[in-house]
């Protein structure tokens, strides 16, 4: 067995991989040291310790693996996450968002309960309890201009949801990354039906898709969008 090896990321800053290309494994540095999350694999690599990151339990790392064009992270990033729930993506983000903060969005009690926990020692993240589908109800807990909105909601609407945040928090030219899941908006059409339906709706309100990645590899009935809000 050849010996573990990490390495940068060759595009996404403060991402880091192992592995061969057809093969890669998926890492951020820990930004609290000893600290696990989701009973994720900690890894000592020339003094620095390594959370690796499971792309079947986080559409953000399946997303990163499959190799997207657009280069969408950075250390101070402002963040608005929508559908943080108990906290593996948000807390990859804050390893690699260092100086900047991200604002976790969550409905569910029992996920926000979890989510406070599991990021209590992370000061770049603010948990907020609050509906995605309301944006002005949790305006008085934003206090920065959003360069970026990720969203995994399970919900109907997905695509309205991220133009009614975007149009509230986000900068122009900012990003959002939405994750659809075809069967929480429609168990009966064809999944490809649905994601067109869903980037019609982006687009009618002026949004540029930039990239629609697929990630039925590691999330069933997934999709990927990268859009930029141009006005």
């Amino acid at each position: 067995m050849s010996k573990l090896e990490i390495r940068k990321h060759p595009k996404l800053f403060e991402v880091y991989v192992s592995g061969p290309s057809d093969n890669l494994r998926l890492y951020s540095k820990n930004l609290i040291p000893g600290h696990k999350v989701y009973s994720e694999r900690l890894i000592d690599y020339k003094g620095i310790e390594y959370r690796e990151w499971d792309p079947y339990r986080s559409k953000l790392a399946a997303l990163i693996l499959e190799n997207p064009m657009s280069n969408f992270l950075s250390n101070t990033l402002n963040c608005l996450y929508l559908g943080a729930s108990s906290g593996t993506t948000i807390s990859h983000l804050s390893d690699i968002v260092k100086d900047g903060i991200i604002y976790g969005i969550e409905f569910a009690e029992r996920s926000i309960r979890q989510l406070i926990q599991n990021t209590s020692n992370r000061k770049n993240i603010i948990p907020i309890l609050g509906d995605v589908r309301y944006p002005a109800s949790y305006a008085k807990s934003i206090f920065n201009e959003i360069d970026l909105i990720y969203q995994d909601v399970a919900q109907p609407n997905q695509a309205e949801i991220a133009v009614l945040n975007s149009d509230y928090y986000l900068k122009k030219d900012g990003l959002i990354i939405l994750a659809i899941k075809s069967q929480s908006i429609d168990s009966v059409s064809k999944s490809q039906e649905i994601y067109k339906r869903e980037k019609e709706i982006l687009e009618n309100a002026d949004y540029e898709i930039l990239e629609s990645i697929n990630i039925h590899k590691y999330a069933a009935n997934h999709i990927v969008l990268i859009v930029k809000k141009e006005n």
